[in-house]
């Protein structure tokens, strides 16, 4: 609560319009940094150019714009908390067929639309204006003598107070399928620590190789037909858990005052931290800790890309990379190239025209990995969720 010398009315009664600072001051930071968390929400959203987010800065829009609030509840759901104040989708404002031309490639994507998210396609790389953190091991922490190194983003692999981290930039998501719905273990949550217990001593390539505890992770499949596939940013790392009460365990780390004796970033004693974060969550603590892999799904929604720089055709269909392409079903005419239908939405040449390291996925196909999502294969030679295609596999 602030202080008691603050005058709440006054304070009540001046209160201007929100803006993307009043809003990114807290979402900006989320995870104790700048885009720590969430792979596309961070400072570079204060003044964006359009290729960095086509809504705020194409269109100039505010959070406001999208998060419009009514009786003070504000929609919008992240992928760690519940959306209790409501959600937020594209096609609230975008309908379920946004690709408005009448010609056959829009027909195509607006079909596309009915199972796959619209950032799958719109945000085919996530931390593009600023470096996220990827991986984040707490069982490092606490050593300050420690050399600090910086990755090629200028980000730190290392802090005393948190432990190691792996930053990335122009990434690839992770793709799966989503109905609107999150699994979540929250504190106090019993989880399975089986496979996902580390060696604090192994190195990093070991700790990174076994099972997760999912602390978040999407709901649905293909077969359901709410589903859609999603792009995310895979969160992983180590932290602490309670193998006698199979709990993920909450450490306490900011001291309360100079005379605290069990905060982490003061006493570098763990199981005190953890005692003390246990106690004050009213949660059991057997005294007994291990490390454990962690990993939480956050869902891409910002930094939209305008649509020179979405995903083309032939970026995930292989089989449109060789001489028969929409041939396979359309018949051919004069006033039609197919090949030059396929390149229409080309990208990665007009990202790296920005300066943009994609080079590593600029030859690449099968982007959304279909065979993870549950096909055979490319899903125009063995068939779509809920139909097959004129095609056989003797194409």
């Amino acid at each position: 609560m602030p202080k008691s010398s603050v005058d709440l009315p006054y304070v009540a009664k001046n209160v201007g319009p929100t803006s993307r600072e009043t809003c990114g001051s807290c979402h900006f930071y989320g995870g104790g940094g700048d885009q720590i968390k969430h792979a596309d929400l961070g400072s570079e959203l204060m003044y964006p150019s359009k290729n960095c987010d086509i809504h705020m800065g194409g269109y100039d829009f505010s959070c406001t714009e999208c998060h419009q609030a009514t009786n003070h509840k504000i929609p919008g759901r992240s992928s760690s908390v519940a959306p209790s104040e409501g959600a937020k989708r594209c096609v609230d404002c975008h309908t379920n067929e946004p690709h408005y031309g009448d010609d056959l490639l829009d027909h195509h994507l607006n079909e596309h639309c009915e199972h796959i998210n619209c950032n799958t396609c719109h945000s085919p790389v996530y931390a593009k204006c600023k470096p996220t953190k990827t991986w984040w091991d707490w069982s490092q922490a606490g050593n300050k003598n420690r050399e600090v190194k910086k990755n090629e983003h200028g980000k730190p692999k290392y802090h005393w107070k948190k432990g190691v981290f792996e930053w990335k930039k122009f990434a690839k998501p992770d793709f799966a399928w989503y109905n609107g719905y999150m699994e979540r273990i929250l504190a106090g949550d019993k989880v399975d620590l089986e496979g996902k217990v580390v060696d604090p001593d192994n190195p990093k390539n070991v700790k990174q190789n076994g099972e997760y505890i999912n602390l978040t992770k999407p709901v649905g499949s293909k077969k359901n037909p709410e589903s859609k596939i999603t792009p995310f940013k895979l969160m992983r790392g180590v932290q602490g858990a309670d193998p006698v009460n199979n709990l993920v365990l909450v450490p306490h780390l900011f001291p309360y005052g100079k005379d605290d004796k069990t905060a982490y970033w003061k006493n570098l004693d763990w199981n005190k931290a953890f005692a003390e974060g246990m106690e004050a969550m009213d949660l059991p603590y057997s005294g007994e800790y291990v490390w454990v892999r962690t990993n939480m799904y956050w869902r891409i929604e910002h930094e939209v890309l305008p649509e020179d720089k979405a995903l083309n055709c032939r970026q995930c269909h292989e089989s449109l990379r060789g001489e028969k392409t929409c041939g396979r079903c359309h018949q051919k005419s004069r006033s039609k190239d197919f090949a030059e239908l396929m390149d229409k939405k080309s990208n990665w040449e007009n990202m790296q025209g920005l300066g943009w390291d994609v080079q590593k996925l600029k030859n690449s196909t099968d982007y959304l990995n279909f065979e993870e999502l549950g096909y055979e294969g490319d899903p125009i030679i063995h068939g779509g969720r809920f139909k097959k295609m004129p095609m056989g596999k003797s194409e």
